[in-house]
C-alpha cells in the first residue's frame, strides 16, 4: 500500500492528510502526522471525505436530460464529452447571440474556493462570455467581510487574525470553533490554541445565542446574546471603553480618520441602552468592556453567525474598531495580518467612485464580482432582460439560498441549466445537462484558499492521489473546453504545459515552484514571514494610509441600524431562528454520507429551549409548524437546554425530497430551513449583498 501526502479541501485550514492507495484505489485517509504545520490534526470532515470519494451515487459521465424536468422525472441520456460540450456550447452561443451576455449567469458554490485551477478557469469563462451576472455562495456566508475590509482598510483581502499564542483576552463572536474549525483564519486545531491560551491565564469569551460546544472550564465561557443584536453589543462595548478613557489617542491620531464620526455612532449605545435588546445585564456589558480594554493584549474574531445577520458589514467594521481603538491592531497578542506567499492585501485593493449601480431592484453593487444570490430567481422570472441560461459550478442554490419555492419556479423556467458537480443534487434535478467533476482526491492542487489568513503561512502542493474515475473531469478542463467549443480562447487548454504557471509566478517571490514543493516533505514549504509591525506601512491600502474609523459609505446602513434598534425596543420577535452547526452536516457537502444519518441525526428537528416547549405543550418528537411571511415547514421538536427562551435553531443543508440522484439524502430528506428565509429585493444587506439568514423571526404552532 502506498502513502501519498495530500490535504483537505472542505474548509479553510486545509489540514494535511495521508491517503493510503492500493491498486489505484484510495483505501484510507488519515491525518499527516509529519506535516510541519498541521502536525497530525485533521477533523472529521477531512477523514470522512473518503465516503464522498467512494460514493456510488457520484456522477461518472456527462448526462443530457430527456423528457420532463420535474424532479425525479424524465430520463438521463449518457453522452461523451465531445458531444456534451458541443451541445452546451452551442446552446450558450445561441443565447449569447440572441439575447446578449447578461442572459447567461453563473452560480459558484463554496467548494470552488478550495480549487486553485477551477477558480482561475471560472473567472476566465465568465469574463470571456462578458456576463456581469455572477452569483456565489459568499453572499450567504462572508461577503460582508470583503465589503467592510474594502471600506475600512482599502482592500477586500485584509483580515487581521487573533494572536491566540500571546493574547490575554479574546472575544469570539458568532463562531463555534470546536464544530466549524473557524473561518477567515486558517488554523489547524483551533481548540488546542484556545485551550493553551486559557492555561496561560487568558480569558476567552464566545458571544453566541447558544451555549456552544466550544465552551468549557478549560476553553472559555459563553456570553449568551440574543440573535442578530451583535452590532448593538459591539457599539456598547466601544461606548463603555471610550467612557473609561481607554481609546488609544496616540494610535487614533497617527493612523485613524473619521474618529469623531465613530464616536457619534456609538454615543446612543451605552450598556444601559442596549441591555434589554441584546439580552444581557448592563453590568455584564460594562465588565466585559473593562476587562477587554484593560487587558495588556486583547484580540477579536467573528464568523458566520454574525455575518448572516442584518448588519454583517457594520459588525465587521465595529469588530475592527474594537481592536484598533484599543491599540491592539498590529500588536503581539492582539490582531495581526498574516502575509502569505503573495501580497494578497494589495491584490484586493479596489478603487471605484461608482460603488453602486441602479437597477429595477434598487441600487446594487458587485462584491468581488458577485451580485446578491437572493436576487437570482427574480432575474430569471421578472427581469426585463431575464437570465435564460445558468451554469452552476459546485453549488446547490436550491437548498442553500433563501426561498426554495421561488427557486423551483425559476429553475424550471430556464432555457438552459448546466450543473457541474460530483452529484446529481437537488438543483441538478432541474438541469438540462449534468457534467461530472473530479473531486479533491482526483486533482492536483495548491492550498490557495487561506492566502493572507493562515495563522502559520505555508504553501502545499498535492498531486492527484488517484486519476479521475470513469469520465470525470476537472472543472478547469470542462469550462475551458466549453470556451473552445464556442470558438473562444481558453488559456489553460490553448497553452498546454504547466497549468500552475500563474500560481508559480505568485510563488516566485519566495523562490518556490511546483517541483520544489513536490521535493519538500509533505509537499510543503513553511514561510518565514514577519507580519507584526508592518500593518500600517505595508498592508493597509487606503489612499492616505489611514484606517477609516467610520466610512461615509456606511451612512445609510448606520441610519437603518439606528431605526431597527428603535423598532426592537417597541416590538421584539417572539421566536428568532438561527442556524445550528453540527458535526453531521457541513452545508450540503455531507448530506449523502450514510454514517452521518444514524439515530437522532437522520433528520433535522427544530431545537427549542425546554421553557418554550413547556409553554407550547410540546414534547420531544412532537410535530410542529414553523412559519413566517416567507414560507412554512413541518418539523419535529427537540428540547435543547443550550438555547435561551425565544431562540430556536435548525441545521442548514437538508431538504432533499425528490432527489433520487442522492440515495441517502433522498431517504432522509429532512427540512429545508431556507424555505423560511427572506428572499428577493430587500432581503439582503445593501453594502455587501449578504443574505439575512440568522435571527429570522418565525412563528411556531403545535
Amino acid at each position: 500500500m502506498k502513502s501519498i501526502p495530500t490535504f483537505c479541501r472542505v474548509c479553510e485550514p486545509s489540514c494535511a492528510l495521508v491517503a493510503q492507495v492500493e491498486e489505484g484505489q484510495v483505501k484510507r485517509l488519515q491525518p499527516d502526522r509529519d506535516h510541519p504545520v498541521t502536525q497530525g490534526f485533521a477533523c472529521h470532515k477531512g477523514v470522512n471525505y473518503l465516503a464522498i470519494h467512494q460514493d456510488p451515487d457520484r456522477l461518472n459521465t456527462p448526462l443530457m436530460r430527456q423528457g420532463s424536468r420535474q424532479p425525479g422525472e424524465g430520463q438521463w441520456q449518457p453522452q461523451d464529452w465531445d458531444s456534451a460540450t458541443a451541445d452546451v456550447a452551442g446552446a450558450l452561443k445561441q443565447i449569447l447571440e440572441a439575447h446578449g451576455p447578461d442572459a447567461i449567469a453563473g452560480y459558484i458554490g463554496n467548494p470552488t474556493a478550495f480549487n486553485a485551477l477551477g477558480s482561475q478557469a471560472i473567472g476566465e469563462f465568465f469574463m470571456s462570455l462578458g456576463s456581469r451576472r455572477l452569483f456565489n455562495s459568499g453572499t450567504q456566508d462572508c461577503a460582508n467581510k470583503f465589503a467592510a475590509g474594502e471600506a475600512v482598510f482599502g482592500t477586500s483581502t485584509l483580515h487581521p487574525l487573533p494572536d491566540f499564542d500571546h493574547t490575554d483576552c479574546v472575544l469570539i463572536f458568532g463562531e463555534n470553533p470546536k464544530v466549524s474549525h473557524m473561518s477567515f483564519i486558517s488554523i489547524a486545531d483551533p481548540m488546542a490554541k484556545i485551550r493553551a491560551a486559557c492555561q496561560r491565564g487568558a480569558s476567552v469569551y464566545y458571544i453566541n445565542p447558544r451555549k456552544i460546544e466550544s465552551a468549557s472550564p478549560k476553553t472559555g465561557e459563553v456570553i449568551q446574546i440574543l440573535p442578530d443584536t451583535d452590532l448593538y453589543l459591539m457599539a456598547a462595548l466601544l461606548h463603555e471603553i471610550d467612557a473609561l478613557g481607554r481609546f488609544d489617542e496616540d494610535v487614533l491620531r497617527e493612523h485613524g480618520k473619521h474618529v469623531q464620526e465613530l464616536r457619534d455612532f456609538i454615543a446612543p449605545y451605552s450598556a444601559d441602552a442596549v441591555a434589554d435588546i441584546v439580552g444581557l445585564p448592563a453590568e455584564q456589558i460594562r465588565a466585559l468592556a473593562a476587562e477587554f480594554s484593560g487587558a495588556e493584549r486583547a484580540a477579536v474574531h467573528m464568523s458566520t453567525g454574525v455575518n448572516m445577520g442584518r448588519h454583517g458589514t457594520l459588525c465587521y467594521w465595529l469588530l475592527q474598531m474594537l481592536s484598533f481603538v484599543t491599540g491592539n491592531l498590529d500588536k503581539e497578542g492582539g490582531n495581526f495580518y498574516s502575509e502569505g506567499f503573495y501580497p494578497a492585501a494589495k491584490a484586493g485593493r479596489v478603487r471605484s467612485d461608482e460603488v453602486f449601480c441602479s437597477s429595477a431592484y434598487g441600487e446594487l453593487r458587485h462584491i468581488r464580482g458577485a451580485l446578491p444570490g437572493n436576487l437570482l430567481p427574480d432575474l430569471i422570472l421578472d427581469d426585463d432582460n431575464p437570465i435564460r441560461a445558468l451554469v452552476v459550478i459546485a453549488g446547490n442554490p436550491l437548498l442553500s439560498v433563501g426561498g426554495e419555492a421561488r427557486w423551483r419556479e425559476a429553475l424550471e423556467k430556464l432555457d438552459l441549466l448546466v450543473v457541474i458537480d460530483l452529484f446529481r443534487n437537488a438543483t441538478g434535478e432541474y438541469a438540462h445537462y449534468l457534467l461530472p467533476s473530479a473531486d479533491m482526491l482526483e486533482r492536483p492542487d495548491i492550498n490557495i484558499c487561506g492566502l493572507g489568513m493562515q495563522y502559520q503561512p505555508y504553501v502545499q502542493y498535492t498531486d492527484a492521489v488517484v486519476p479521475p474515475a470513469e469520465e470525470r473531469k476537472e472543472e478547469w478542463w470542462i469550462l475551458s473546453r466549453l470556451l473552445q467549443q464556442m470558438g473562444m480562447p481558453a488559456s489553460l487548454l490553448d497553452q498546454p504545459g504547466n497549468p500552475f504557471g500563474r500560481l508559480e509566478h505568485m510563488m516566485s517571490r519566495h523562490d518556490l515552484n511546483v517541483e520544489k514543493l513536490k521535493a519538500s516533505p509533505s509537499g510543503t514549504a513553511v514561510l518565514d514571514t514577519q507580519s507584526i509591525g508592518r500593518f500600517y506601512d505595508d498592508f493597509l491600502q487606503t489612499d492616505d494610509k489611514r484606517v477609516d474609523c467610520c466610512p461615509p459609505l456606511f451612512a445609510e446602513a448606520m441610519a437603518l441600524a439606528n431605526a431597527q434598534f428603535e423598532e426592537l425596543k417597541q416590538d421584539a420577535p417572539t421566536f428568532r431562528l438561527i442556524n445550528l452547526r453540527t458535526n453531521y452536516m457541513h452545508n450540503s457537502w455531507y448530506q449523502n454520507v450514510p454514517k452521518l444519518k444514524r439515530g437522532k441525526h437522520d433528520h433535522n428537528p427544530l431545537h427549542m429551549s425546554p421553557e418554550d416547549m413547556a409553554a407550547l405543550g410540546l414534547e420531544d418528537g412532537d410535530s410542529l409548524t414553523v412559519s413566517n411571511e416567507y414560507g412554512e415547514v413541518q418539523a419535529q421538536a427537540r428540547s435543547d437546554d443550550s438555547l435561551r427562551p425565544g431562540v430556536v435553531a435548525m441545521t442548514h443543508g437538508w431538504g432533499n425530497k425528490k432527489t433520487p440522484g442522492m440515495t441517502v439524502a433522498n431517504r432522509y430528506p429532512g427540512v429545508n430551513i431556507n424555505a423560511l428565509l427572506p428572499n428577493g429585493p430587500g432581503s439582503f444587506e445593501k453594502l455587501s449583498n449578504q443574505a439575512f439568514m440568522s435571527g429570522v423571526p418565525v412563528n411556531i404552532s403545535a
